[in-house]
């Protein structure tokens, strides 16, 4: 009897696991299928923020000016002594191996410019790296926070991006990095590293995003002047690229919670069948057990009834 109740309680409480699970895996796919698409609107937008820089880098190079001497967002210092991380992880758990390889990730980041003799400062977006950048490195962390009920917000984005671009252009930091884990599908994600500041594009030649030959006007006119306007363009291009990481990290977060919990609910449901065999098989055994006492009895009160009858 006492190995019926314990399987009993084992059964309700793979159903309780089964039922968390479940709903957890239901609740990642709706926030994935909508980080999935807030995330190709931004890719696209950020090529084409990209198609406009390069127009203005090409014009500015038949015009004999370098964008890089107009704004400092794309001046690289002369020496690197302090660079700023920004890790992005999860607040929680039960979503596989998503945090402890993106930590991972900006140990060996960490590591590696302080054997180079460069100070690191991080800003962890997400409790569970708030937590390893302060226990397992020397990374001096100066901001930390985690995520709203919301995911990605844009508010958030610009206090972050505003954050990072002051550090930068202050000279509190020489470099801006990034940690976060890029998304390709439910199954393929894999940890970044990647450099936000400075800004940098690609050679500049006649041709856009796609291969086309990029015809430029004879003559540009800039209202109010050429800096402001390609200081304006790059802050932009700037927070596209705090929005694209966030977006990236959060769905893969979620993306990876969605099948980690699916295969937790197929575990419980084997389990589940596995005990249910179980609780039958002893079910019957201990009907079978009572049966055969109760057959014993009978058997042995008729032996006794028969033996008190029996003349002496």
């Amino acid at each position: 009897m006492q190995k019926l109740v314990e399987v009993r309680k084992r059964v309700s409480t793979v159903r309780s696991i089964r039922s968390v699970a479940s709903v957890l895996a239901t609740v990642a796919s709706a926030k994935l299928s909508r980080a999935r698409e807030r995330a190709a609107g931004v890719r696209a937008y950020a090529e084409r923020m990209r198609a406009i820089v390069r127009r203005q880098q090409v014009a500015a190079v038949a015009a004999g000016v370098d964008l890089v001497v107009l704004s400092p967002f794309l001046q690289p210092h002369d020496e690197i002594h302090r660079v700023l991380l920004l890790h992005i992880t999860g607040d929680r758990g039960m979503c596989g191996a998503y945090n402890s390889a993106i930590d991972r990730e900006a140990g060996i980041f960490v590591r590696s410019r302080l054997a180079d003799g460069v100070a690191v400062m991080a800003i962890a977006k997400g409790l569970k790296g708030e937590k390893y950048l302060r226990r397992r490195t020397e990374a001096e962390v100066v901001a930390a926070g985690g995520w709203p009920r919301g995911g990605v917000l844009p508010n958030e984005v610009d206090s972050l991006c505003d954050r990072l671009s002051d550090a930068f252009l202050s000279g509190d930091t020489d470099e801006v990095w990034c940690t976060y884990t890029r998304f390709y599908s439910p199954l393929r994600r894999y940890p970044t590293t990647v450099r936000l500041l400075p800004l940098t594009f690609e050679s500049a030649d006649l041709a856009d995003v796609t291969g086309a030959a990029v015809t430029l006007p004879e003559q540009w006119f800039y209202e109010p002047d050429r800096e402001a306007i390609v200081n304006e363009l790059l802050g932009i291009f700037l927070r596209l690229q705090v929005f694209d990481v966030l977006l990236e990290s959060f769905a893969a977060e979620q993306g990876a919670r969605m099948v980690t919990m699916e295969e937790a609910t197929e575990r419980a449901d084997r389990s589940l069948q596995e005990l249910t065999v179980a609780y039958n098989r002893l079910r019957r055994e201990t009907i079978t057990t009572d049966l055969l006492g109760v057959l014993v009895g009978n058997a042995v009160r008729e032996a006794d009834e028969a033996a008190t009858a029996m003349p002496g």
